[in-house]
Order: C-alpha cells, then sequence, then structure tokens
C-alpha cells in the first residue's frame, strides 16, 4: 500500500516556490462556483473532498511534458500503489478545495473543472484529475457497487482498494497494466446507457451500517472537449425498475440533493428516494 494522507493534512501547501500560474491565479483571481456540479467551496458536515491536479504542470508551474499516453500510465502508477497521493503530487495542485455530496455531470465542456477550481485563465481543458475523499457508511448492512461513467476516466476505492475502474471505450487490463484489477464476472459488465457510454459495473463489497469506510473516487479527462461522469451505487437483491440494458440505479448520494431530471443522451435515468449514504468529518 502506498501512503495515504488525512484529510486534515491534505489542504496543506507543499512548500514550494510560486509558479507562474499561482501568480498569475493571484493577479487575476477567478472565483469559482458557489454552486456548479464539481462542488461547493464551502464544507458540509456530508461531504466528499475534491482535489484537482493538473498534470501538465509540475509543482512549480513547468512542463511536465506529460502527453495523452503517459496520461494513463500516471493514472497506472496512482492506482497500482493502493491510490498513494504522492504520484499525483508531482503535479500542479490547486491547493483550494471543492466539496461535494454526489458525482453526477451530465455531459459539459472540459473547460469548466478548471473554471469550478477558480482556475479557468491559467489551466487547459485538459489532462487533468479530480481526486475526491472521505468517510462513510451505507445505509444499512448489505452488498453494494458502485457502478459509473465517464469521459475519460472514473475510478472508485474502499478502504484503499480499487473497486471500480474505467477508461473510456478502452480496455482496463491494456489501459491499466500495473493496477491488474479485475471487476467481478457476476453479470453483465455494463448497464444503462449514459451519454456516450454505459455505466460499468464494479466489483461486490459486503460493508455494514455501524462501520466506517474511506472512500476514494477519481474522475479525469484526457485530451480536453467534452466530459462527464456519474457515479451510482446498486445494492445486491435490491429491487429497482429495469430497461433493456439494466436496472435504473440511484446515484450514490452522502447528502439529499435535488438532481435534476437528464435531458436524452446527456446522462443516465437514475432512480428517485433512494437511501442516502452517511458522511463523517
Amino acid at each position: 500500500m502506498g501512503s495515504r494522507i488525512t484529510l486534515s493534512t491534505w489542504l496543506q501547501f507543499p512548500g514550494i516556490a510560486i509558479s507562474v500560474a499561482a501568480l498569475l491565479a493571484a493577479l487575476f483571481p477567478v472565483r469559482a462556483e458557489e454552486h456548479n456540479v464539481f462542488g461547493e467551496k464551502t464544507a458540509s458536515e456530508a461531504a466528499l473532498m475534491g482535489i484537482f491536479y493538473d498534470l501538465k504542470q509540475t509543482q512549480d508551474g513547468k512542463s511536465s511534458n506529460v502527453d495523452v499516453n503517459e496520461y494513463w500510465r500516471i493514472l497506472d502508477e496512482f492506482f497500482s500503489k493502493g491510490w498513494d497521493e504522492s504520484v499525483l503530487n508531482r503535479y500542479y495542485r490547486i491547493t483550494r478545495p471543492l466539496y461535494t455530496t454526489q458525482v453526477y455531470i451530465p455531459n459539459i465542456n472540459a473547460d469548466s473543472a478548471p473554471k469550478a477550481f477558480g482556475a479557468g485563465r491559467n489551466i487547459k481543458p485538459s489532462r487533468w484529475v479530480i481526486h475526491y475523499k472521505g468517510q462513510v457508511s451505507p445505509p444499512e448492512n448489505g452488498t453494494y457497487r458502485f457502478c459509473g461513467a465517464a469521459d475519460d476516466v472514473i475510478a472508485a476505492a474502499v478502504d484503499g482498494r480499487t473497486v471500480l475502474l474505467k477508461p473510456l471505450h478502452a480496455p482496463v487490463d491494456r489501459t491499466f497494466p500495473k493496477t491488474g484489477w479485475r471487476r467481478d464476472k457476476d453479470g453483465p459488465e455494463e448497464g444503462i446507457r449514459a451519454s456516450t457510454s454505459r455505466l460499468y459495473n464494479g466489483n461486490w463489497i459486503e460493508m455494514k451500517a455501524d462501520q466506517v469506510y474511506d472512500l476514494d473516487v477519481l474522475i479525469g479527462e484526457r485530451p480536453g472537449g467534452q466530459f462527464y461522469a456519474f457515479l451510482m451505487i446498486e445494492k445486491k437483491g435490491g429491487s429497482y425498475e429495469t430497461d433493456k440494458d439494466g436496472p435504473v440505479l440511484p446515484i450514490f448520494q452522502i447528502a439529499p440533493y435535488d438532481t435534476p431530471v437528464p435531458t436524452q443522451d446527456r446522462a443516465p435515468r437514475f432512480a428517485k428516494d433512494a437511501p442516502i449514504w452517511k458522511s463523517y468529518q
């Protein structure tokens, strides 16, 4: 397992020289949106904390020479080392986090992410990742799996163990060979349509309502252009509406949120009134 940084220390500035990017941000500040699909500036009792990394830059704002292929290799190292944050901390990190209670981001321009974190003027919308983390408990005992889709990548880990990993339109084993992740062979790989792809089914994991679990979620964009990300949850044996491709699942949520009903082809349908997971700060 790689080293893991606690929430209380994650926000500390890494003690580097002021970069050109940081200087531009100071001279021409861009306010993060108070409410946006990537999260809010103000922490709440129930929230996952998200940090934005620009893999195109080093910590001091110099070019990292990371191209679209190296992007996958960096993430493969990150996952294979047990979600070791020191891998991502080699690259430019926006120190101000956002806080979210769900990951359900319909198809939007990829530049919306750096804009949401207040860095739209100095970070181009490609080869970035957002790492969300928190501690959660399920609403009741059971066996659960995360199901997700993203353009270009979504992943989730419980207690440092990857339980969902999917790059867009790419085989997991060839894209992340070091990680060596395999999904359970229980049922189909994919479910209902989610924008330009389908929800990908993760591994089943038994979880207890009175136990606290570390949860990590990563979403990212590789070449730029359009972006979306959806993280849903399924309980084994649960009763769900189904369509021709599979069950209509609830959004994974740690606080109630009135998510707008998706328009056609922009986001997956979702179950309403689903149990809310508990979050810990």
